[in-house]
């Protein structure tokens, strides 16, 4: 598996309350250290009692087969509509306490790995979900299980066991994160904004609509289609190493072909001192993967507007675009 040449970086209780966390996040090789793990490195952890792997594909997948041990939390339906509006969070604290521990069966304590099929979205939608209410120790699986397949580990079937309930203390890190308010800011300010739209083509234009839940089990479809007004179209798959979650290749692009992406993207009005929002149609998932991205590659002012397209196309107070050109 090809690796990320980080020398070639220019540039550089449920009842708990959601504390702050300000802590910045690394950027860089430190990004790379902290936050993303190998296949034969994570392989290592498995059965250990304080490690709790994460598969972010659909529960469908997951049945299908997963790391043994393993439970499911599907990147895409981690996001409900009515508490982005309560709260401005995926999910507001008390619930994502509850499910966090109860559900996942992770603490603050617990080392969490994130993975998928090799894509890389649902991954660094899982990791960006934990990081956000405050796990720290919480990594994104390099290869995804299609690479650990291919390496010969093991697999199971099935709904998967239960893991023991636990308590997790939210601590919302809310500087990750770019609220309903930041962004009609930023439409508004383009000399210190930059809005990214990673979602594809057919969304950004508003030809193609999609579900997301309102509450848990209830979907809805999004009513209107188009993007945020002046928002730059650069689809997920530019930064990814592996859109076809084929095995031994990483979630990443290497430096180099990020960095070319990344030009581009300048000439449109991308630069180091913008503070650049980045979102997707529920955020965690294709938004998150190019939060990770540009951190790997040294932007230190990167958020996500986790109320994303979901939030924005259902709310007719809000302006849209749906003149698009790549």
């Amino acid at each position: 598996m090809k690796k990320v040449k980080l020398a070639l970086v220019a540039v550089a209780s449920a009842t708990t309350l959601a504390l702050p966390s300000k802590a910045e996040v690394p950027t860089g090789e430190e990004f790379v250290k902290k936050f993303i793990i190998s296949v034969d490195d994570a392989h290592k952890l498995l059965g250990k009692p304080d490690v709790r792997f994460v598969d972010g594909d659909s529960p469908k997948r997951f049945k299908k087969e997963h790391i043994p041990g393993a439970v499911n939390a599907y990147a895409h339906d981690l996001h409900y509509l009515n508490d982005i509006k309560k709260c401005g969070l995926p999910m507001c604290p008390e619930r994502a306490a509850k499910f966090i521990g109860e559900e996942l069966g992770i603490d603050n304590n617990t080392h969490a790995i994130a993975y998928d099929d090799g894509k890389g979205p649902n991954a660094s939608g899982v990791w960006f979900f934990l990081y956000l209410y405050g796990l720290d120790t919480v990594q994104m699986m390099d290869g995804g299980l299609a690479t650990w397949k291919a390496k010969g580990y093991p697999v199971e079937s099935g709904e998967g066991k239960k893991p023991p309930p636990k308590k997790f203390k939210v601590k919302v890190r809310w500087e990750i994160i770019a609220t309903k308010e930041e962004v009609l800011k930023a439409i508004k300010d383009p000399e210190h904004y930059f809005i990214l739209d990673a979602r594809r083509f057919q969304e950004y234009s508003g030809k193609k609509l999609l579900e997301a839940l309102e509450e848990p089990g209830k979907h809805k479809r999004v009513e209107r289609g188009g993007h945020i007004p002046g928002a730059v179209f650069a689809e997920w798959k530019k930064f990814a190493g592996n859109p076809k979650g084929k095995p031994n290749k990483s979630l990443f692009k290497s430096i180099k072909k990020m960095k070319k992406v990344i030009k581009k993207l300048k000439k449109k009005g991308l630069t180091p001192d913008k503070t650049i929002i980045t979102y997707c149609h529920v955020g965690l998932g294709r938004g998150s993967f190019v939060f990770a991205a540009l951190k790997i590659l040294g932007f230190k002012k990167v958020k996500v507007y986790v109320g994303s397209w979901d939030e924005w196309g259902n709310d007719p107070n809000l302006p849209i675009e749906t003149k698009a050109k790549k």
